[in-house]
């Protein structure tokens, strides 16, 4: 459970600073999905998301560590594969 705990606290960090990054890129894939939120619920909408999937992340670590440890891994699997795409792709 400790150890399940330390990887997610570790890619919570990688998660936050990948999702800093694609906000900041101004990518037009990245404007266009995120928009929508942030005209509605403001401008750390996408932030407060992200900081809630960590949470719930944590709070699964403290019963069943493993699943959470694997569904945590699978978010920041996604999160880095889309910015390699969004840093391989053009702008415009």
């Amino acid at each position: 459970m400790l150890f399940a705990t330390i990887v997610i606290l570790l890619a919570g960090a990688g998660n936050f600073a990948m999702h800093r990054w694609m906000l900041e890129s101004g990518h037009p894939m990245v404007e266009a999905a995120t928009a929508p939120m942030r005209r509605v619920l403001g401008r750390y909408a996408t932030y407060v998301l992200e900081f809630g999937l960590f949470l719930g992340a944590l709070w699964m670590a403290q019963g069943r560590w493993f699943i959470a440890l694997i569904l945590y891994g699978i978010y920041t699997a996604m999160n880095a594969a889309t910015v390699a795409l969004i840093k391989g792709k053009p702008r415009g």
